[in-house]
């Protein structure tokens, strides 16, 4: 899951702050959180795919939606969009 995979990506980013493990330790680990991180962020775009977001009312005051548009962050690289964290 998402959680878990960021749960372990802290984990290695305390892991290697500290020093731990050696250079061998130490750049397994860096590769571990690469991927790790690039599956957080794929599961973060799948998951703002399938967000929709309120365009507004019909007459009969019931809310009208519309797909989430990701194309404002379409073409930047991941590292350099915006989260919340």
């Amino acid at each position: 899951s998402f959680e878990s995979a960021l749960a372990e990506l802290q984990l290695i980013t305390q892991r290697l702050e500290a020093g731990e493990g050696g250079l061998e330790g130490s750049l397994a680990d860096f590769e571990q959180g690469v991927r790790l991180l690039r599956d957080c962020y794929r599961r973060l775009d799948e998951a703002e795919q399938k967000i929709e977001q309120l365009v507004d009312f019909d007459a009969a005051g019931a809310p009208r939606y519309a797909p989430f548009d990701g194309t404002a962050t379409a073409g930047q690289p991941a590292g350099k969009r915006r989260r919340k964290s």
